[in-house]
């Protein structure tokens, strides 16, 4: 594994997530990765030293305990609030305010003009995800019934250039040079009617992760 370097704008830096029951989240996720943890309610997901991802208990006191669990992804901007105010002129919405979270890095969640939501994430201390290789999150893209619109929005705010993937309805956005995510033709696939983040983590075989996941409780929902 090796130290993740800065993450350009735009680029997912650091996945979360929500769950009605922490215990469980945190052995299924520590068996399939090779997880370890530490603080509650938020709980750190550590490889060796270096933090991969949080997860959490849903949070508000009128949370259904049946709700679902859900990831978010964030995606790194330098400076939160210009990224919040692009946000708004591309037609998006905020969904939550500004939320310094200590000396670690400012936060928000926002919604783009097809419905999916994600987050913002500033860093401070926390740049993101800090390494790489198994067990860490190595692609994330959008599901979207209409990708043109998807694609605009996220150029536009984060300054990215997006590239048609040949021969399929898919586009891959750039930042610097760098591939950092993709948005795909989401017949099929989105969730609600809405448009939807999906990440994709790292691990040494397809197989045996999957097959992990249906014996802890899980399920393949596509071999």
């Amino acid at each position: 594994m090796t130290t993740a370097a800065e993450y350009p704008a735009g680029a997912p830096c650091w996945m979360e997530l929500s769950v009605p029951d922490l215990g469980r989240a945190r052995a299924f996720y520590g068996g399939l990765f090779g997880w370890a943890f530490d603080g509650l309610p938020y709980a750190l997901a550590r490889l060796g030293s270096r933090r991969v991802a949080g997860i959490s208990r849903h949070w508000g006191t009128g949370t259904d305990p049946a709700e679902p669990a859900v990831w978010t992804v964030f995606l790194a901007t330098g400076d939160l609030d210009s990224t919040l105010s692009a946000v708004a002129k591309a037609g998006g919405h905020r969904c939550e305010p500004r939320q310094d979270i200590g000396d670690l890095g400012a936060m928000a969640l926002a919604r783009d003009p097809t419905g999916a939501e994600f987050g913002l994430w500033e860093a401070g201390t926390l740049s993101g995800c800090e390494t790489s290789g198994p067990g860490t999150p190595g692609w994330s893209e959008v599901a979207s019934s209409d990708i043109q619109a998807t694609s605009a929005f996220l150029t536009r705010v984060f300054g990215c250039e997006p590239e048609r993937v040949a021969g399929f309805d898919s586009v891959t956005l750039y930042s610097g040079g760098t591939a950092v995510l993709g948005v795909y033709g989401g017949e099929g696939h989105v969730d609600r009617g809405r448009a939807a983040w999906r990440t994709y983590f790292t691990v040494r075989s397809a197989d045996a992760a999957a097959e992990y996941a249906a014996g802890a409780g899980g399920s393949v929902v596509r071999p």
